[in-house]
């Protein structure tokens, strides 16, 4: 504000002096709107201060008695709040009672010659009560009351909303007006929540005892909306109508409140790279609503062969490394982070591949993993130096959530010998939910299977899809070399 000040001051100038002092209120005037308009933009709310009385204030005693017998006695309530007042004998008989109005004051009309114990009581106030003086013609009391809570009024509330203080349910609406005047002196945090309407939180300032904070109705707050609740693959954008509404959060789902008045048709879709864009039309009606998506990746339909000159077409970890043997070229898989092909996504295919078992403890391989690698299966072949698995045994494990591995199966033994200096040839064929291996020793030329194995878990769709890719499991170092996938048509 400081630059533009200066600016129209440097201008101000070239006129004279009475433009310019003009120039300067004008210039104010513009600050103090915008400032105020600015601070109430952020606070939605009134703070409610009573009126505490001076200790000059004079009370004065307006009415009179109706009978001769009687005298008036006026109290006053400091500070300035409604309240309830108690008049009882000395003996503790309630003699009468009254609410104190606008004012702070209720007027009795009580026996004269007597003495009168006075009690007082407010939300939010501890109570206060004084014995008066013996009742004359007139006489006034004032009762001075303790704050003790802040006080909270919205107005306007829809049956059923919820008011949270703090994140805790203190009070659900009925008649569209709720009071809460116990609520610790500080700062507080307000929530209000209806199946129907926006979440609506707000900070509240430091609330003083004695005061708080008074809403406008809340009908002028509160707008109807449906709340989506939509689940389906992390990182996907959700449009509603064309127009982008949020992105699936890691956990799979997001929330949206969309706002409408009444039941309307919309169409909801969610597009993500490298998957089919979903899309579909739904009736949306003010209220929670949870919708599930589930997208198709775009599937690789051509053949691939890598002899790993490069590890470009691998999102690779940087253990991996390429090693020169001869003429050839061949992949160290080191590490437990999977690397798997980049932009391939495959559902049914064959995939061939060789390995050597570099020091002889085994080898694995991950199928169907999906971008992020936190999700995929994954076998491991067991060498005869394993020191973690049986030796000669295959395993197959499920990856869920990039957790540790589970296994979900049982070892099968090998009927194949295994040596750290001979090549094997792995064929995995895939489709559907069944996954197939096979091994081949270079010594022998004999192809022997590895086992077959089915998925039928619940989570079995979650893994219909993926790359391929490798890892090490248990610490073994092993090396790869011509691989060959070939995608099967879907029957």
């Amino acid at each position: 504000m400081a630059v533009e000040f200066s600016s129209v001051y440097l201008l101000a100038n070239r006129f004279s002096d009475r433009r310019r002092a003009i120039l300067r209120l004008s210039l104010l005037i513009f600050c103090f709107l915008t400032a105020t308009s600015t601070a109430l933009a952020q606070r939605e709310y009134t703070i409610i201060k009573p009126r505490a009385r001076s200790a000059t204030e004079t009370v004065t005693v307006n009415r009179r008695a109706s009978q001769p017998t009687k005298g008036v006695l006026a109290v006053f309530l400091d500070p300035i709040v409604a309240g309830k007042v108690v008049v009882t004998d000395t003996k503790g008989r309630v003699i009468d009672q009254a609410d104190a109005d606008s004012d702070g004051r209720a007027t009795f009309e009580l026996r004269r010659g007597q003495s009168y114990l006075v009690k007082a009581s407010s939300p939010g106030f501890i109570g206060a009560e004084k014995k008066s003086g013996v009742l004359k013609a007139s006489a006034s009391l004032r009762l001075q009351l303790k704050a003790q809570f802040a006080r909270l009024e919205l107005p306007g509330l829809p049956k059923g909303a919820q008011i949270f203080i703090d994140d805790k349910l203190c009070a659900t609406a009925d008649q569209g007006l709720v009071v809460l005047d116990n609520l610790e002196p500080g700062p507080h945090t307000l929530l209000v929540r209806h199946p129907e309407y926006n979440d609506y939180r707000v900070a509240l300032d430091n609330l003083e005892a004695g005061g708080g904070a008074r809403f406008p109705p809340m009908t002028a707050i509160l707008v109807k909306v449906a709340k989506l609740t939509i689940q389906g693959l992390p990182g996907a954008t959700v449009l509603i109508d064309g127009a982008v509404h949020g992105k699936i959060k890691s956990d799979g789902t997001v929330q949206i409140d969309y706002e409408l008045a009444q039941a309307t048709e919309h169409t909801i879709s969610v597009e993500q790279l490298g998957y089919q864009p979903w899309s579909k039309k739904e009736l949306l009606a003010p209220g929670p609503r949870t919708i599930n998506v589930l997208l198709d990746p775009v599937i690789t339909s051509a053949g691939f062969s890598d002899f790993f000159d490069n590890l470009s077409l691998w999102n690779a970890p940087s253990s991996w490394k390429i090693i020169p043997d001869g003429r050839n070229n061949k992949l160290e898989v080191r590490g437990e982070q999977v690397g798997a092909l980049s932009d391939k996504t495959y559902r049914d295919f064959r995939a061939v591949f060789t390995i050597w078992l570099k020091d002889g403890k085994g080898a694995t391989w991950a199928v169907r993993a999906d971008q992020e690698g936190r999700n995929y299966y994954l076998f491991h072949l067991a060498g005869l130096n394993s020191t973690t698995h049986i030796p000669k045994r295959f395993y197959t494990y499920l990856v869920k959530d990039g957790a540790a591995p589970v296994e979900v199966n049982t070892p099968i033994p090998l009927l194949v010998d295994l040596n750290q200096k001979d090549p094997y040839t792995i064929k995995v064929e895939v489709s559907g939910y069944a996954v197939a291996h096979y091994i081949t020793s270079e010594q022998s030329g004999e192809e022997n299977t590895l086992g077959a194995w089915t998925d039928t878990a619940a989570t079995k769709d979650n893994f219909l899809y993926g790359s391929f890719g490798f890892r090490s499991l248990s610490g073994e170092v092993f090396t790869v070399d011509d691989l060959h996938i070939e995608p099967i048509p879907k029957r």
